[in-house]
Parts: C-alpha cells; structure tokens; sequence
C-alpha cells in the first residue's frame, strides 16, 4: 500500500467509525445530524468516507457520540492501519484474496479483532526473527563449529580404543591398561566439551543473548538506544571549546578534549554496565564511546538533531554543516529519538569482502550476525560507483518496507602505486520514516524484493541465491 493510500484510509477509519458509534448509541443518521447542525444527506457522506473531516466538526460528532476526538482519530489506529496493511502484502497471504482496500473498515468496526490481529503478527514476527538468529549462529557461528568439531575428534578417539580392546582380547594387561586410560580420558574431555555447548546453547536461549565481546557491546547499544546522554551533556559544554574550523584539527582537539575530561566517566560507565562482562568487551565498549564522546563534541545533541531536521537528515549536507567525516554523521543519527522528532535510524559498514564488520541495528530490521547478508542490499552495489550517495527502496519476505542509504569511502593511505580499499556506510529506515528525509522514494521507485540473507530467505526463485534456505 503507497503512503497516499495509507493517508486514504486513515481517513476513512473515522467514517466508519462513527457509523458503528452511532449504532451502538441507538442514533439515526438523523438524529445524529441534528444534534450536530448538518444534513442527514451530508453525514451519511461522512460515514461512507466520502467526506473528510476535521476540526470543530469531528469535535462536535465526538461530543454527541460520548466520545474525545483522539477517540475518533487516534495516533494508535494510525499505527494499526499501518500494522494491518503491511500484514495485507505479506507474500503468504498473496493467495488468500486478502481485502487490504477494507482494512480501514476492520479497524473502525472491530477495533478488538483488529488489534488481535496485528498483535498475533507482531508475536509471529518476533518469533521469526528470533528463529532467524538462532538458525544464523547454529549455521554459522565459528564456536559451534569448533566444538563439534572437538566432540567429533573425542567420539572418534573413543570408539578407535574401544574397537580394539573388544577385537583384540589377547590385548597384553599393560596394553589394555592403556587403552582404558586412554578411553577414561578422553571421555571426560568429550564430558566436559559437551558441558562447554550445553552451557552456551543455553545462554543462547536467554532473552538477553551475550555470547562473544561484539554481543556484549552491541547489547549496550541496543539497550540505550545507541544514546548516552551522561556523555552527551558533558560533551556539549565541551564543544564551546573546539576553535579550528579544520576537521583534522577539529577532530585532534575533540580527542584530546575527551582523553583529559571524559576518561574517567566512560570508565565509570563502563564498569556499571551489566551487559559488559569480559575484558575484551570493555576494551570495545571503551574504544566505541570515545568515539561517541568525539562525535557528541563535534555535533552536539541538540544543535545535531536541530540542524538535521532542518537539513532533513542529507548525510553530505550534515557533513559539511558539521565539518566532519559522512561516517560520523550516520553515527551521531542514530543516536536520534522519535522523541526528539526524529527517523530512526539504523547503521552498517561493511568492507570489500560483503563483511559486515559493524552494525547499530533498527527494530524489524533482520541483520545475519555469523552468515553473508543478502547481496542484493545496496550497502554491496555501492562500492561499484566510490563517494557516491545511493537509495534503494526494500520490500523484506516479511513485508516489512524499508529505505537504504549506502556510500563507499576509500579507508587508508593514498598516493601514486598504493591500492585503494573502500568500506561501505549504510543507513536503513522504515520506509514509513524516510518521508521526513531528502532520500524519501516517490511512490514510482522501484521497490526491490531483498532478503536478511540465503539460508533465511524464503524467495527460492532469486537468481542471486547462493544457499538453499533453511525450510528445505
């Protein structure tokens, strides 16, 4: 459904709600019209959604019908329609001759199945991406290949002494001694390797899931919505002090702003965050908020947010607004709250290999953690055209619509002989989001049918698929 459709049927959600207010009440559309100064002709308009209405008027209806305007035209039946109609377009559902042009009507007349409907969904959803990344790490995660590997070795090991022993009984005392040293041995390897996996397979099942130092500091990140305001405070008075208008030199002072005046709270911080464990997780964590702390100088929250509403959110724009590298932009939007007025964001980078080497995620955004992402993102196709802003419009087997923004930058030294590498930035919206922005893709762009990735993608016909997927 295009975003014009959507706006339609918003509309029409108050139409057909009133209708069915007024029946419950006991109303004619002639009482109803009288009490509130109109034909009967033109509120009869008014219910079919043939008439749209606003202001003092939707006021009154709700007045007479013991109701508040919000009750009318609520921002949640907004969300729902959205929910719903999203649920119409899901490719399953192709073959079921789903009415999507009344889904408008469901809400205004059954409100209850239709918030049962979008919560049955949204619990099928998040269902489906918990499978995803459980089916992503036990198909691809280093550890577990290692330790079944182990277990395989142990198990081999085993059955060769114990094949011995039983083919050969004449086995000398001392001979057969051994073997069953041998054999006690590596049973308790194989033991305690078994306990190893048993342990990390159920850490896995935890709803909050750290499994390696990257888990760790990424779970930070999501908790606090990629935003620390003890940091950003701090970090605003601090910016009165950056005088060069020079990046380099801008970004130098910001460094050493933070080393001398910041340090110690990040490492305060640190140590009182339950989703860092391990030393190597606190050497990220310490390491990823420095350069958030560099970032919260050099574009200070509230100026950030401000300029980038007023920019709507043009990476290369806030760059040179804020003289600062597109890389530190992305990051500094994520840290944007639909409180503050603003998109959500999502970031990814990625180097020359399609390896996703750092991620800021977004909410109902599938991102493969151990296997290759899918190669139809825009985030891989944009290291053909180097420096070069790219948007792609997403349609997700889920049905799930979103818009990335992806840029190639050249990474390392430069000069006559020397290789260029280049990584990737990306950022991902909701679809429904991107409208706020310069990237938002008028209603003909091409909408691609992209995946999380191979093993998780349920479109078996796509020329790109290099893995069969897991339902198979």
């Amino acid at each position: 459904m295009e975003k014009k459709d959507i706006l339609q049927s918003q509309s029409s959600i108050i139409g057909t709600r009133i209708r069915q207010r007024r029946r419950e009440v006991g109303y004619t559309q002639a009482d109803l019209a009288k009490k509130i100064d109109i034909s009967p002709s033109y509120l009869n308009l008014i219910e079919w959604n043939k008439r749209r209405i606003a202001g003092s008027l939707l006021h009154k209806i709700a007045s007479a019908l013991s109701l508040s305007s919000e009750d009318l035209d609520g921002a949640s039946e907004k969300r729902l329609l959205e929910t719903l109609s999203e649920i119409a377009h899901l490719p399953s559902l192709g073959a079921l001759g789903v009415e999507s042009e009344r889904t408008s009507e469901l809400i205004g007349r059954f409100p209850g199945w239709a918030r049962g409907l979008a919560t049955l969904a949204r619990s099928e959803r998040e269902a489906t991406m918990r499978a995803q990344t459980l089916s992503d790490r036990l198909s691809n995660d280093p550890f577990l290949s290692e330790t079944v590997h182990r277990m395989l070795t142990r198990i081999a090991a085993i059955r060769s002494a114990a094949e011995i022993l039983v083919e050969y009984p004449d086995v000398e005392t001392e001979q057969r001694e051994r073997f069953n040293s041998l054999i006690h041995q590596d049973s308790r390897a194989l033991s305690d390797v078994a306990e190893a996996l048993a342990s990390y397979l159920d850490k896995a099942e935890e709803s909050e899931r750290v499994h390696t130092p990257l888990d760790e500091v990424e779970t930070l990140f999501v908790a606090r919505e990629n935003r620390f305001e003890e940091i950003d405070g701090p970090a605003a008075e601090l910016a009165r002090l950056l005088i060069d208008s020079r990046p380099i030199s801008r970004r130098e002072r910001a460094r050493e702003l933070t080393e001398k005046q910041l340090s110690e709270p990040i490492e305060l911080m640190i140590e009182r965050q339950p989703q860092i464990i391990t030393a190597v997780a606190k050497t990220r964590a310490r390491r990823a908020l420095v350069d958030y702390a560099i970032a919260a100088i050099l574009m200070p929250i509230t100026e950030f947010a401000h300029r980038a509403a007023e920019l709507r959110y043009d990476i290369e724009a806030l760059s040179e607004a804020f003289s600062v590298e597109i890389e530190a932009v992305c990051h500094r939007l994520t840290a944007l709250r639909s409180s503050d007025g603003a998109p959500r964001f999502g970031y990814l980078r990625a180097n020359a290999a399609g390896t996703i080497i750092e991620m800021l995620g977004l909410e109902g955004l599938a991102i493969p953690r151990y296997a290759a992402a899918c190669p139809l993102w825009v985030l891989y196709r944009a290291q053909q055209s180097p420096e070069t802003v790219m948007r792609q419009r997403v349609l997700f087997p889920s049905g799930a619509r979103f818009v990335f923004i992806a840029r190639a930058r050249h990474q390392g030294a430069t000069g006559f002989g020397k290789p260029r590498h280049y990584v990737t930035d990306m950022l991902a919206m909701k679809e429904d989001d991107a409208r706020y922005t310069v990237y938002a893709p008028d209603p003909s762009a091409i909408v691609e049918e992209v995946g999380p990735s191979c093993r998780l993608c349920p479109r078996r016909a796509c020329l790109h698929r290099v893995e069969d997927p897991l339902s198979e």
